[in-house]
């Protein structure tokens, strides 16, 4: 492997001529390069049963929020060596609120910003919120942010469920988990007497006042309070801009919003160029430029033609990037239907500088920005089997699911059998689950079974043989009709490997097949670790790392120029590329954990000789916190860059390697002193 070294050092700078020769070794040292495909899991499973969303921390750490409640955070700290298959687990603060698909940034002041939720609260009210908040990871403290504007196309009728506490004769109830969204006016349902009441006045974060008096003393669970609402927010996809802002979108319009950081306000973005497209379901991948790409689902279905569009920050305007109407070249092709719940997956920067858009169905679509040109990419295709036989070339799709860039410039992705719907002649007996058809074969329990006869809800208990399955609810008459077995977040479960090189998507097994045939691909998540690795949530507590082979590229990697001591104990780093190829991870609009800022790496210098793998325990290393990357956009190239970071407490004075990671992506190490 080709390697150079370049000498940064804080004064004196007499340290630099001796440790010139311990650069000669760098090319022995870890630099987030993978050496071995292979996947092992996390050695200690997590506090919490069920893990959702996972974030990159600005100090190495991840933060994993707990689907036990979807208000605990939880932290996997890497061990002394830099392993995350070794780290260890804390537990966080509390959000305000359940939440449950939701926007999410981490800051460039090292914080993390959530809005939003499709389901919030804790009874997991599908009310689409809007309110937003930010977490202090050295305080380890949570604070309300300015909720999402209201908008004249949310005004709908929402219910916050919650455990609560009354008085008999006293018409005060308390306990609410919150009464940020309730109004004046709203009713109320439930036992002590509640039911029929109004809300008179919000006294506080957890009271109000009705306008009746409560029956009985004590707590009732599961009181309903509903009424209309104007701020609507949801699950909409989010991503940061230049100058301290976030583009957040707009479930129910055309129009997303701008979130001022520093100033905690929001003002309307440009409008989307076609009315019907609103931001419900879109997933956004942020270029080189600082443009940002979505694919228009809505637009793509009911114009049976695909279309995007492309977000310009400095004229705060989109503008469509279609074939279909002339503004692009090559093939768009349609990614969704409404038949998949107008789902669509993960979007990406591959290193070579084009946009991956991976689809709910099994199509995926390739943008070039140097030439405006689409064209289709490979199509997701992969054996389904059962004990009684298997479907070749079945369709597999990204309706909700995740996906990561890994060092070697190839993506891994996940997707289920949602879009291969099978229709198939089946005989029903009225009043019995037992059905008889010609072949069984790829036919999957849970698959929902749709046909006149078979109740709603119905799905596949079991596959019993060759020619019968065992559904989950009786026929309700005695008939031969054809039946559609399958549909959107059916299981199992497949991991694709896409090669950016070939142009090819295959199917890769993994050490947790097992479990991945149960689910559907919507509560995966993924994660690119700083270490080049791939951090796996299978909706478990138990988490996954995938190390891949390859190598990376030189004019991919990081640089850095120049470290300078700050006068209050900081430094700053300039360098080039510093936030790495792409986003890392993508999802979609439900689940977002952009990671492309820089994270900085202090490792021992080993002996001569000794290669410093974080998971053999050999080389001590020290992740530094970083603030205030001067570039939000991924790729750069030859544009300097800048970031600002902070030495951990306790680290001892000595030399050490320094690399910065961007999504992944790890520069060559550079020495650096500490006095």
């Amino acid at each position: 492997m080709q390697n150079k070294c370049a000498v940064v050092a804080t004064p004196p700078v007499s340290f630099v001529a001796r440790f010139l020769s311990l650069c000669l070794v760098a090319g022995m040292l870890f630099i987030g390069q993978a050496s071995a495909d292979s996947w092992k899991p996390v050695a200690s499973t997590s506090p919490g049963t069920y893990l959702d969303t996972m974030l990159l921390l600005t100090d190495g750490s991840i933060m994993i929020l707990s689907a036990d409640d979807n208000q605990t955070w939880l932290k996997l700290t890497p061990d002394s060596h830099g392993s995350y298959l070794n780290g260890t687990w804390s537990v966080l603060g509390k959000m305000g609120i359940p939440r449950l698909y939701f926007a999410a940034q981490v800051l460039q002041s090292g914080k993390v910003w959530v809005l939003g939720g499709e389901y919030t609260g804790p009874y997991y009210d599908s009310n689409i919120d809007p309110s937003a908040e930010i977490y202090d990871p050295i305080a380890n403290s949570w604070s309300a942010a300015a909720t999402f504007p209201n908008q004249p196309s949310c005004s709908r009728r929402e219910t916050v469920t919650s455990d609560v506490s009354t008085t008999s004769g006293s018409p005060i109830v308390t306990g609410i988990y919150s009464t940020a969204r309730m109004q004046v006016g709203w009713t109320v349902t439930g036992g002590s007497g509640l039911t029929g009441a109004a809300i008179v006045s919000i006294d506080s974060p957890t009271q109000v006042t009705l306008n009746k008096n409560a029956t009985a003393t004590g707590p009732v669970t599961q009181v309903a309070f509903k009424g209309l609402v104007t701020a609507c927010f949801g699950d909409d996809p989010s991503i940061l801009l230049p100058g301290g802002n976030i583009l957040a979108g707009s479930i129910l319009s055309n129009v997303p919003e701008i979130y001022s950081i520093a100033g905690d306000s929001w003002s309307p973005a440009g409008a989307k160029v076609f009315s019907n497209e609103r931001g419900d379901e879109e997933g956004w991948a942020v270029l080189d430029d600082n443009r940002v790409l979505t694919y228009d689902i809505f637009k793509s279905i009911s114009a049976a033609a695909g279309y995007a569009e492309i977000y310009t920050p400095s004229t705060n305007s989109w503008a469509s990037i279609s074939p279909s109407d002339s503004t692009a070249n090559g093939t768009l092709p349609i990614l969704s239907s409404s038949a998949l719940g107008d789902e669509l997956g993960p979007l990406l920067r591959l290193q070579d500088g084009r946009i991956l858009v991976i689809g709910a169905n099994q199509h995926t679509a390739l943008y070039t920005p140097s030439t405006n040109t689409w064209a289709a990419g490979p199509d997701l295709l992969a054996t389904l089997s059962n004990a009684y036989g298997s479907i070749n070339n079945a369709l597999f799709g990204a309706d909700d699911a995740p996906a990561a860039e890994l060092p070697n410039g190839h993506v891994i992705t996940a997707a289920d059998a949602g879009p291969n719907l099978l229709v198939l002649s089946s005989s029903l007996t009225s009043g019995s689950p037992t059905v008889t058809l010609s072949s069984t074969a790829g036919l999957q329990p849970t698959w929902p079974a749709k046909a006149t006869g078979i109740p709603s809800g119905t799905t596949i208990l079991s596959v019993d043989s060759a020619t019968q399955i065992t559904l989950s609810a009786n026929a309700t008459s005695t008939a031969t009709r054809n039946v559609t077995y399958g549909g959107t977040f059916s299981p199992p479960t497949q991991l694709f490997d896409f090669n950016p090189s070939t142009g090819t998507a295959t199917p890769i097994a993994t050490a947790d097949d097992a479990t991945l045939a149960q689910l559907p691909s919507f509560v995966l998540r993924m994660l690119v670790l700083p270490t080049g690795q791939l951090l796996l949530n299978d909706d478990t507590n138990q988490l996954w790392v995938y190390t891949p082979d390859g190598t990376t590229a030189l004019s991919a990697r990081p640089t850095v120029n120049g470290v300078v001591k700050n006068g209050d104990g900081s430094y700053t780093l300039t360098g080039k590329q510093l936030n790495g190829q792409s986003a890392g991870a993508a999802y979609g609009d439900d689940v977002q954990m952009d990671e492309n800022h820089p994270i900085v790496r202090l490792q021992s210098v080993p002996a001569r000789g000794v290669t410093c793998d974080p998971d053999g325990g050999v080389c001590n290393v020290y992740y530094a916190r970083t603030t205030n990357w001067s570039s939000v956009a991924v790729g750069g190239g030859a544009t300097p860059q800048t970031v600002n970071f902070t030495l951990p407490a306790g680290i001892p004075a000595g030399t050490y390697t320094l690399t910065v990671t961007g999504a992944g992506v790890t520069s060559l190490p550079v020495a650096f002193s500490i006095h």
